[in-house]
C-alpha cells in the first residue's frame, strides 16, 4: 500500500510542474489519477473497518486494477511528452509578493459608494427602496457589501440584515434575513411564511433597519418583504441589487434607481493594470498586450478581476501574456463559464481541490478561516512540507487563492488577520459544475449522483429524506465527508448509510446528549 501511495503522490507532484498552457491536455489524466487515488484509499480503509466483510480476493483484484491503471497513465504521459503535448515549467513560485487582500476592478467605485450611502442615510423618514442595477459582472454586490459593512452605516442603523435572493423563494428569503439578524442557522425555515414574517416584523419594530436583498429577480418578493416592514417613519431602507432593470421598483415614488456606470474603453486597461501592478510600473513591453487583454474583458469588473488575479500571480513575460490574450479571446467568445474555466486552469494543481471545495458551502456563506483550514487539512487537500505544519501550509493556500481573487475576504480580525471569507456566486456555480461527480451540494440529488461521490453538503432538514439515505446505502456510495449547515438533527441514523465516512462537520447541531451513532462510525477521523 505504501508503494501504491508513493506512485499516486508522484503523479500528483508531476501535475504541479506542468505549465498552465498544457492543463487542458491533461484534464482527462488528472481525473483518472484522482479516481485511482480514491479507489486505493477506499480499498485500504474498507479493509480496516469491521463494518465491511474482509473479502480479500476482491480487494486484491481492486488493487491490481489500480496498479494497472497507474501504469497506463504513466504510458500515456510518456506518449504526450514525446508528442510535445506537455510543457514543463522549472518553477511555479509566485512572481509577486502575496498581498492577501482582494483588489476590485470597479471604475469610480468610491463615487458609486458615496452616492448610494447618501441615499441610505438621507433625511427622508419614510421607508425607501434603493435599487442598484447593472448587467452581469458589472459589480453590484461588491459596493453593496462595502456599504453594508461601512462604519457610518453600521452606526446609523439599529439593525442590518442581508439575504442573497438569487433562486430563493419567499420563505427562504425571510429565513435568511432572520438568520442574518440573529446570527443563528436557518432552523426557522421549517416555520410557515406567515410565522417567519411575523418574527421579522417583531425584530424590526421600532428600529431603524437596513435590509439588503442581493441579486433579486422577482419584484413580488420585494413587495412581500416591504408589506411586513413596520411603518415607523424612522429612516429604514431596503437596498436591492439586480441585473434586471425590469424588476426594479420604477412605479414606486419612494424607490430610487442607481445604475452602475459602464467603464469606457479608455478605462479598461488602467483598471486591469491597477489589479496586476498596483503602484508598480508596468513594463513597457507588456502595455500593448495588457491593453488587448483588458479589451477582451469588455470592461466587466468580474472578468477583469479574475484575469487580474491570473496575471498578478503569473510570469510577466510577453510570451505568457500573449497566451493569455489568445485564450481570453477564445473563452469569452464562448461563455462566461469558459472564461472561468480558463482562469481555473491557470491554478497550480495543489490549489485546485481547495478552490473547488468552496462549492460545498451555501450561497454567499461566510466561512470562518479557522474552520476552512481544518476542513482542507481533514480532506487531505494540503501537500506536506517538512518546514511547515499542514495548517500553516493551508494558510498559505488560502492567501494564494485570495491573491488570485478566487476567494474574497469578508471580515478581518482586529489583528489584521483573515477572519471570514466567501466565494462569488458564479465561481461557486463553477465549482459545483466541475465537481458534480464527487460533490453533492444537497441530499435531494442523491439518487442521481455518481458512484464516486465523496462529499455531501446538507443545507436542509433530513427529517423526511431518510429513504434517500437508505438508497445511498444500497448504492454503496463512498461518501467520505458530510458537512451539515442546520442546527437541529431529528434523526442521525442516516449516517450509517455512509460506511466510509471520515469527516463529519456537524458541530452546529444541538444535541441533548452525545449521539452514540457517531462512535459506531469506525472510519470517522474528524468530528468538526
Amino acid at each position: 500500500m505504501r508503494s501504491l501511495n508513493e506512485k499516486v503522490n508522484f503523479f500528483v507532484d508531476f501535475l504541479d510542474v506542468i505549465s498552465p498552457k498544457s492543463s487542458e491536455n491533461i484534464s482527462d489524466l488528472e481525473g483518472r489519477i484522482r479516481d485511482a487515488a480514491y479507489e486505493a484509499e477506499d480499498i485500504f480503509e474498507s479493509s480496516m473497518s469491521n463494518q465491511i466483510d474482509s473479502k480479500w480476493e476482491q480487494k486484491y483484484e481492486g488493487l491490481q486494477k489500480v496498479i494497472e491503471e497507474l501504469a497506463t497513465i504513466s504510458e500515456d504521459l510518456v506518449k504526450m511528452m514525446e508528442r510535445n503535448d506537455l510543457e514543463i515549467v522549472k518553477s511555479r513560485n509566485t512572481f509577486h509578493p502575496a498581498r492577501s487582500s482582494n483588489k476590485i476592478a470597479i471604475v469610480g467605485i468610491k463615487d458609486e459608494i458615496l452616492k448610494i450611502k447618501d441615499l441610505l442615510i438621507g433625511p427622508k423618514s419614510e421607508l425607501c427602496i434603493i435599487s442598484v442595477v447593472g448587467r452581469q459582472g458589472l459589480g453590484k454586490t461588491t459596493p453593496a457589501k462595502i456599504i453594508y459593512n461601512d462604519s457610518d452605516i453600521a452606526s446609523h442603523f439599529d439593525i442590518r440584515a442581508w439575504a442573497t435572493v438569487s433562486r430563493m423563494y419567499y420563505e427562504q428569503v425571510l429565513s435568511h434575513l432572520l438568520h442574518s439578524i440573529r446570527g443563528l442557522n436557518q432552523e426557522s425555515s421549517q416555520e410557515s411564511a406567515e410565522k417567519l414574517a411575523e418574527n421579522l416584523y417583531k425584530f424590526l419594530k421600532n428600529k431603524r433597519c437596513l435590509i439588503v436583498l442581493d441579486d433579486f429577480w422577482d419584484r413580488q418578493i420585494v413587495l412581500k418583504v416591504k408589506s411586513w416592514f413596520p411603518h415607523d417613519s424612522n429612516g429604514s431602507r431596503i437596498l436591492l441589487t439586480s441585473e434586471w432593470e425590469s424588476a426594479a421598483m420604477y412605479d414606486d415614488p419612494k424607490c430610487y434607481i442607481h445604475k452602475m456606470r459602464n467603464p469606457t474603453e479608455d478605462e479598461y486597461w488602467p483598471l486591469l493594470r491597477n489589479l496586476v501592478f498596483d503602484k508598480e510600473r508596468c513594463p513597457h513591453e507588456l502595455v500593448e498586450i495588457g491593453t488587448m487583454i483588458a479589451m477582451k474583458c469588455r470592461g466587466l469588473p468580474f472578468l477583469l478581476t479574475l484575469i487580474g488575479g491570473v496575471l498578478y500571480k503569473s510570469e510577466r513575460t510577453q510570451s505568457y501574456w500573449r497566451y493569455v490574450e489568445q485564450q481570453t479571446q477564445i473563452a469569452f467568445s464562448n461563455s462566461l463559464m469558459d472564461f472561468v474555466f480558463f482562469c481555473y486552469y491557470q491554478l497550480p494543481h495543489h490549489l485546485r481541490a481547495c478552490f473547488l471545495y468552496m462549492g460545498v458551502f451555501p450561497e454567499d456563506y461566510e466561512i470562518r478561516r479557522s474552520k476552512l483550514i481544518k476542513l482542507w487539512v481533514a480532506n487531505r487537500f494540503i501537500k506536506p512540507d517538512r518546514s511547515k505544519s499542514l495548517e500553516e501550509m493551508a494558510e498559505d493556500y488560502l492567501k494564494d487563492l485570495i491573491d488570485r481573487n478566487l476567494i474574497m475576504v469578508r471580515e478581518w480580525s482586529y489583528r489584521g488577520e483573515i477572519k471570514t471569507c466567501s466565494i462569488h456566486g458564479i465561481l461557486r456555480l463553477f465549482c459545483q459544475l466541475r465537481t458534480r461527480d464527487i460533490f453533492c451540494p444537497d441530499f435531494e440529488n442523491l439518487p442521481d449522483v455518481h458512484v464516486n461521490l465523496r462529499h455531501l453538503s446538507i443545507l436542509r432538514e433530513v427529517k423526511n429524506q431518510i429513504p434517500k439515505f437508505n438508497l445511498a446505502f444500497n448504492l454503496d456510495l463512498r461518501i467520505r465527508s458530510v458537512t451539515y449547515f442546520r442546527n437541529r438533527l431529528y434523526d442521525i441514523h442516516f449516517l450509517k448509510s455512509f460506511r466510509l465516512l471520515r469527516i463529519l462537520d456537524a458541530l452546529t447541531i444541538w444535541f441533548d446528549e452525545f449521539p452514540i451513532e457517531i462512535v459506531e462510525l469506525e472510519t470517522l477521523r474528524f468530528f468538526l
